[in-house]
């Protein structure tokens, strides 16, 4: 079960490393900055062992994709 919840977040370090290459130029500074702490975020929560450490930072990792979905109006364009 651990494995592969590691699994589900390098999936998610990944897709979000694919968007901010393949739409780079898209993103603003500060939303680029946004989601780069969104990837140190999930890499933290798949080396935390508790489970409340993980919690916590998932409620961050949400917190900051809220702040890029409210400021970033191109994100329609892209889903």
């Amino acid at each position: 079960m651990q494995n592969h919840s590691i699994e589900n977040i390098d999936d998610l370090i990944q897709g979000i490393r694919s968007i901010l290459s393949n739409y780079c130029c898209s993103f603003s500074e500060d939303e680029q900055v946004l989601l780069n702490d969104c990837i140190k975020k999930f890499e933290e929560m798949g080396t935390a062992q508790e489970l409340h450490t993980k919690t916590d930072l998932c409620i961050k990792v949400v917190g900051i994709l809220m702040k890029v979905f409210t400021v970033a109006d191109h994100f329609k364009n892209l889903f």
